[in-house]
Formats: structure tokens, C-alpha cells, sequence
């Protein structure tokens, strides 16, 4: 999900990069393989590369959002990957991975085409974390990166655009802070096998982050747990709980809060077909657009659900691989004094193309207390 704010049509916000980068593969670029150098010492030694640059055009109908840089192109999510392996023997492997997300836009000085009011950065560590991984004694990673919750409920609904606005990993404050998308100073832990998985986690205390207003969050402290079962081949059950300790303070008044999450997803994938539904049962965790003072700051309690259901028409011609057309919608409901709701429904179509290019094509039909408009969002990738 990244409906950020975006000289041209969409193609015009990437085309240097994506020139560079056309012939490139699809999939991850491996680099160094550890069975290709014995001779240099590096026999052990596996590195990774990969990305997506991605160019966007949002136009909310009606004329709410005419002349923005929306309307111009902008970036809906550049990033790019890298994985540094050691193999110590043939059962434990130390990991390392970095992703950096990037605004093209604003690193190529495009003003037109970003948010000149917002003081993001131009790029962005969206995970950055180490650890090892073992057959017999699962995998540990530490620093930035994707949550229990998200790995398990999340994802399962994450595989359009215009998404993640009834799941907890894009309805809290901020799902790197809260620890509910790619968690920041977290540890996680996973072992099973490949019909049952267990995960674990935990948060560790972070920075404080500057809300609207005068408010601040601050985590203190948190930890999860989930699982992730293959019930046969095509389906799938995940489930995951999370509890995290933070504190919101200004104007000299502090509230500490109990935040929690229960959710589940279930997953089919057969033939042809694609078919996802994620729900969610959210505790002192979404925040109230309507709230007066810190102590109803965050909705008391909240549920979401999303779902999708597509299908994948193979050509795998010289153009073109696949068409997906897709259904997919959403729910949030705020519960008690908040008593407020959005409800999206989208149209959608994914088209895949050869030599890893996509693009995707939605139509947002909305019906929320705030009186959202519709919508229409197409983005444009490149896939390596």
C-alpha cells in the first residue's frame, strides 16, 4: 500500500531509471552464489539483489483534489533490496537485508510531483535487520522489519494498491512504531515446518514520534505471537495476537495505553484463482478523528476486515504474461464514542508484461464518515 501524493504522465516519473534498469531480470538478481568462488574465499558468501520502481497517478473524482501533484505523477513506492548471506555450515546461516525505499521524485528534484509540505525524506529505511536461520533451530532476526502480525494476517490481503485501510497494519498510528507493519527495533522468531509455523516477537522501547497537534507516541514496550498453517496445498490459515505498551503526552497530560491486536486471514490460492480475506479486532489501537484530549485519543475498540477475489488469465505471449481482474474491499468500524466507519470497494485489473513490467488499474467506490470521495489510482512498475 502507498497512496502518497504525486512533470508528465506516469511514465515520465521513472523513465531514466527504468531505462537503466530494462534489461534486468524479474525475480532477485543473484550476484554471488555460495558454490561459484572457492577459490577467492567467498564459497560461503551469498548476495542478492532486487527492487521495484514504481510511478503513480491518483485522481480523486468530483475535482476535491484538482491541481495536485497527484494528478502529474508521482512515486508510489521505489525500493530496493539487498540480501548479504554467510553459510557457516550446511544448516545455519547468518542473514543480513536492507531495503530503502526512495522517492524519486524528490531525490530528482521534481517539485511538482511530491508533497513539498511534508518533511519526509527522500528515502527511508523500510527494513534493515540480522540474524541467522537453522533447520533445527528456526530463525532470529533483529532491527527493522515485517511484524508477526503483518506476516501472518496482513499480507494475506496486501496484493493491490489502494489496500491496508481496515487491516492494523495501516489503520494505527504508525505501523513501524505501533510495531504493527515493519516493526523498529523489534526481534522476531520463527521455527516449524512446512505445512505449521509459530512466530514470535518482540518490541523493544523507541524514539518518540511527533503526532498532529501537540501530542507525541512513544512504544514502550511489546511482544506477539502467531502461526501460519497450510491446511492443504491451496489453503491457508494465519492468526496472529499482539500487545504493546505506549504512552501519548503534550500540553503537560500523559496517557499510557494497553494496545492490542487479534486477528486472522485465510488464504486460497487454486488454479487460477486468488482468494484472501483478513479481519482484525483492534484494542486502544486506531486512533479517533474526532477525539478531545488524550484519554479517547485512540477508538477503544475497532474491527476490520478486507477481502479479494481474483483470477489470472495466462497469455504468455511476447507481450504480455497475464491479466488478473480482480474485486477486492475493506471495512473499518470504530466502536463506542468514536462510532465512525469506512467502506471501500474496488474494481480492479492487474496486467503483467514481460521483462517485469506491470500495471495496475483501480476504481475506488467509497462510503465513509468522512464523506471520502471516489477514486481512480493507476500505478506503473518494474519489477527486478
Amino acid at each position: 500500500m502507498n497512496i502518497g501524493k504525486g512533470r508528465g504522465v506516469v511514465l515520465g516519473l521513472t523513465g531514466g531509471l527504468v531505462l537503466m534498469q530494462a534489461g534486468a531480470a524479474r525475480a532477485e538478481v543473484t550476484l554471488l552464489s555460495p558454490t561459484e568462488s572457492p577459490e577467492t574465499g567467498l564459497d560461503r558468501v551469498e548476495v542478492k539483489v532486487g527492487g521495484s520502481v514504481r510511478a503513480q497517478y491518483f485522481n480523486e473524482l468530483g475535482g476535491s483534489d484538482e491541481g495536485s501533484y497527484k494528478h502529474r505523477g508521482y512515486d508510489g513506492g521505489t525500493r530496493f533490496r539487498l540480501h548479504v548471506n554467510y553459510h557457516v555450515s550446511d544448516d545455519l546461516t547468518l542473514l543480513s537485508y536492507g531495503e530503502l525505499g526512495v522517492n524519486t521524485a524528490k531525490v530528482m528534484g521534481w517539485d511538482d510531483h511530491y508533497d513539498q509540505d511534508s518533511s519526509d525524506s527522500a528515502t527511508t529505511r523500510r527494513q534493515v535487520y540480522f540474524g541467522f536461520e537453522s533447520d533445527r533451530y528456526g530463525r532470529l532476526t533483529a532491527g527493522k522489519q515485517n511484524s508477526v502480525y503483518y506476516d501472518t494476517v496482513g499480507v494475506s490481503t496486501d496484493v493491490w494498491d489502494y489496500n491496508q485501510f481496515a487491516q492494523a497494519p495501516g489503520v494505527g498510528i504508525d505501523g513501524s512504531y505501533d510495531g504493527s507493519y515493519r516493526a523498529r527495533k523489534s526481534l522476531r522468531y520463527s521455527n516449524g515446518t512446512k505445512d505449521f509455523t509459530v512466530f514470535a516477537g518482540w518490541l523493544f522501547p523507541d524514539d518518540d514520534l511527533h503526532l498532529d497537534g501537540p501530542f507525541d507516541y512513544r512504544r514502550r514496550s511489546g511482544g506477539s505471537i502467531g502461526f501460519r498453517w497450510h491446511l492443504t496445498d491451496d489453503l491457508t490459515l494465519g492468526g496472529a495476537y499482539a500487545n504493546t505498551s505506549a504512552e501519548i503526552k503534550g500540553s503537560g497530560e500523559q496517557q499510557s495505553f494497553r494496545q492490542q491486536l487479534t486477528g486472522s486471514s485465510l488464504t486460497w490460492t487454486g488454479g487460477d484463482w486468488y482468494l484472501a480475506v483478513g479481519a482484525g479486532y483492534y484494542n486502544d489501537f486506531v486512533p479517533d478523528p474526532a477525539a478531545d484530549g488524550l484519554s479517547d485519543y485512540l477508538a477503544s475498540d475497532a474491527y476490520g476486515v478486507e477481502y479479494i477475489a481474483r483470477y489470472s488469465f495466462p497469455l504468455d505471449n511476447d507481450w504480455v504474461q497475464s491479466i488478473k481482474p480482480f474485486v477486492a474491499g475493506d471495512r473499518l468500524k470504530r466502536l463506542g464514542s468514536a462510532d465512525a466507519q469506512s467502506n471501500h470497494q474496488v474494481l480492479g485489473v492487474t496486467t503483467q508484461f514481460n521483462h517485469g513490467f506491470r500495471l495496475d488499474l483501480e476504481r475506488i467506490f467509497a462510503n465513509t464518515s468522512d464523506s471520502e470521495p471516489d477514486s481512480v489510482l493507476a500505478r506503473l512498475r518494474y519489477d527486478f
